[in-house]
C-alpha cells in the first residue's frame, strides 16, 4: 500500500480545524475514504442481491487512478461478459466476445424505461489494468468491473486497498473501472450465465461544509502548471468555501549520492526534487528552492474569511499565490536565457515584487523555515508525484479542471451557489473551456466582434438608404414642381392672348 499523505490541514472539516491526524487515525480513515471506493449495487436479479445481504446488496471495490468516474452520480448498467477464448485474460480485442442474456431489451429503472450503460466484466492478469480497460472501451463499454485473478484469495477489504495504477497510457482511457475480489466476482459471473444482471454504479466522496483540497505537484512540472492555470478562476470563485493546500514532490536521497544536483544541499541530500529538463540548465536544486518559495508565499499571504468568526478558524485563501503560480509559467520560462525571465530566484522575486508581495517576508521565511516546511513535504508523500485528495479521499481520474470542479462540488454538505455558477459556466471570471481547440472566452469575443461589425455595416447601410431615398424624393418633387410651373406658364399666356382679341357675337 502506498505511503499515506498527511496534510497540515487534514483535520479541518466543516469549517473547523481539529488538528493534524495521527498515523493510526489516517490509516483507519484510508480504509473508509482514502482508497477511492466504488460502489456496485445489485438491482437484479433479486437472488443475486440476496447473496450480498450483509452489505445491502452492495459490492465495494477499488477505483482505478485513470479514467473518469461519474462523480456524485448514480448510473445503471447491464453487465456484459465474454469468456477468454485464447487464454489472454481479456488482454486483446479478439480474445473475447461480449454477451448478455437480455442485450436488446429495455429495462424499467426507478419508474422509467431506460436502456442502461454497458458494464463490461473482465479478469485481472497477464497485462496491465489500463490495457484491459482500454480494450473494453473499444468494445463500447461505459464502465468496467475487473475481477481479481481466479486463484486469488484476497478479501474484499484487501482488494479495496489495491491501487489500480496507471501504466503511462491511462490518458487514452475515458471510462471508470473498479477492481473487486475473486470471491464476489465469481458470483456475478455465475449469475450472468442464466440472468441479466443489472447494477447501479456510484462514486462519492465524504461531505463537509468546507471542502479540503490537498494538491501535490512540482514547481517544475508543466502538467501541474496547466491544471493550476485552468483551475485558478474556479478557485477564486469558490474562495473560502474550499480549503486549498499546496504540497510539493520533495524527497530524500542517500548522502553523497551522484544525484546531488537534485538536492538543495548536495552533501546531505535531504531535500531533493526531480529535474524538469534533463540535461538543460534547470536543476532539481532550483526546483526545491522554488517549491520552498511557493510554500512560503502560501503561508505568508493566505488570509482567513473576513466574514467568519476568527475563533472558528475556517478556510484560508491566497490571491497572491494563485496569481503568482499562473503568471510564473509565462514570465519565468524553463527555457529562457535572461535570468530575470527564466526559472529561478531572480525571476521569482521580480514577479513577486510586481504582484505587491512582501518579498522581505518571503526571504525571511525561506531562511528560517526551510527545514520545517521541506521536512513536512518529504514526510507527506502521496501515491503519485502529482495527486489530489478531497476531504481525505483520493481523487481518481484525469486531472481535468472540469472533472475536479465537479468532484469538489459533490463534496459539500450544502452546495454553495458558486458551484451552480461554475458548473453552468455563469460566473464573473473567465472560465476557459476548450471547444474544438478554441476557448469559450475567445469564441465569445469573436462573436461579439462580428456582431459589432455587422451592426456598424447595418447602420451605414441604413444611413446610405435613408440619404438615397431622400435624394430621390427631392428630385421627384422638383421635377413635379417644374412640370406644374411649366403648365401654369402656358395657361397664363393663353389667357392673355384671349383677353386682347376682339369679342365676337
Amino acid at each position: 500500500m502506498p505511503s499515506l499523505p498527511q496534510s497540515s490541514a487534514a483535520g479541518r472539516v466543516q469549517g473547523r480545524r481539529v488538528g493534524p491526524m495521527q498515523p493510526l487515525h489516517v490509516l483507519s480513515l484510508c480504509l473508509v475514504l482514502e482508497c477511492g471506493l466504488g460502489q456496485i449495487k445489485i438491482l437484479s436479479p433479486p437472488e443475486l442481491s440476496k447473496q450480498f445481504a450483509d452489505s445491502d446488496g452492495v459490492i465495494y471495490g477499488s477505483t482505478a487512478t485513470f479514467g473518469a468516474p461519474y462523480y456524485d452520480e448514480r448510473v445503471v448498467g447491464r453487465l456484459m461478459y465474454g469468456e477468454s477464448t485464447q487464454g489472454h485474460d481479456h488482454c486483446t480485442k479478439d480474445d473475447y466476445d461480449l454477451k448478455d442474456t437480455d442485450a436488446g431489451n429495455n429495462i424499467d429503472v426507478k419508474g422509467g424505461s431506460k436502456k442502461p450503460f454497458n458494464v463490461v466484466v473482465v479478469r485481472r492478469g497477464q497485462c496491465t489494468f489500463v490495457q484491459k480497460v482500454r480494450i473494453a472501451q473499444e468494445k463500447h463499454a461505459h464502465a468496467v468491473i475487473m475481477i481479481d485473478k481466479k486463484n486469488s484469495q484476497k478479501t474484499p477489504e484487501e482488494i479495496q486497498r489495491v491501487v489500480m495504477a496507471d501504466d503511462g497510457f491511462g490518458s487514452t482511457v475515458k471510462i471508470p473501472s473498479v477492481l473487486i475480489s475473486n470471491h464476489e466476482g465469481e458470483k456475478l459471473i455465475q449469475s450472468m450465465k442464466t440472468d441479466s444482471v443489472i447494477v447501479e454504479l456510484a462514486w462519492s466522496i465524504p461531505r463537509a461544509e468546507v471542502v479540503l483540497a490537498d494538491f501535490w505537484m512540482s514547481s517544475g512540472s508543466e502538467e501541474s502548471f496547466e491544471f493550476l492555470e485552468k483551475f485558478k478562476d474556479p478557485a477564486e470563485t469558490l474562495k473560502f468555501h474550499m480549503q486549498f493546500v499546496p504540497h510539493f514532490h520533495v524527497f530524500s536521497l542517500p548522502p553523497g549520492s551522484s544525484y546531488g544536483h537534485l538536492c538543495a544541499d548536495a552533501s546531505k541530500a535531504r531535500h531533493c526534487a526531480p529535474d524538469p529538463d534533463g540535461p538543460g540548465p534547470i536543476t532539481g536544486q532550483m526546483v526545491v528552492n522554488e517549491d520552498l518559495r511557493e510554500l512560503c508565499l502560501w503561508h505568508v499571504s493566505a488570509e482567513p474569511n473576513p466574514y467568519m468568526d476568527p475563533a472558528e478558524k475556517g478556510a484560508t485563501y491566497s490571491k497572491n499565490f494563485w496569481e503568482y503560480v499562473v503568471r510564473r509559467r509565462s514570465e519565468c520560462s524553463l527555457a529562457g536565457t535572461d535570468p530575470s525571465y527564466t526559472f529561478g530566484e531572480k525571476c521569482s522575486l521580480r514577479l513577486m515584487t510586481s504582484l505587491g508581495v512582501d518579498v522581505a517576508a518571503i526571504e525571511s521565511c525561506t531562511r528560517s523555515k526551510a527545514d520545517l516546511y521541506l521536512d513536512a513535504e518529504v514526510e507527506n508523500v502521496a501515491w503519485s508525484p502529482q495527486a489530489l485528495r478531497l476531504n481525505g479521499w483520493r481523487y481518481n481520474g484525469p486531472l481535468d479542471h472540469e472533472a475536479v470542479l465537479k468532484a469538489i462540488c459533490s463534496g459539500f454538505k450544502e452546495r454553495p451557489a458558486q458551484c451552480a455558477q461554475l458548473l453552468e459556466g455563469r460566473f464573473s471570471h473567465v472560465f476557459s473551456i476548450e471547444v474544438a481547440g478554441i476557448s469559450l472566452s475567445t469564441l465569445f469575443v469573436s462573436v461579439a466582434f462580428l456582431v459589432g461589425i455587422l451592426a456598424a455595416l447595418f447602420y451605414m447601410y441604413k444611413s446610405y438608404m435613408t440619404t438615397s431615398v431622400r435624394k430621390v424624393l427631392r428630385e421627384e418633387v422638383m421635377l413635379e414642381v417644374q412640370s406644374q410651373m411649366a403648365d401654369y406658364t402656358v395657361l397664363e399666356e393663353d389667357g392673355r392672348n384671349r383677353s386682347s382679341a376682339p369679342l365676337s357675337f
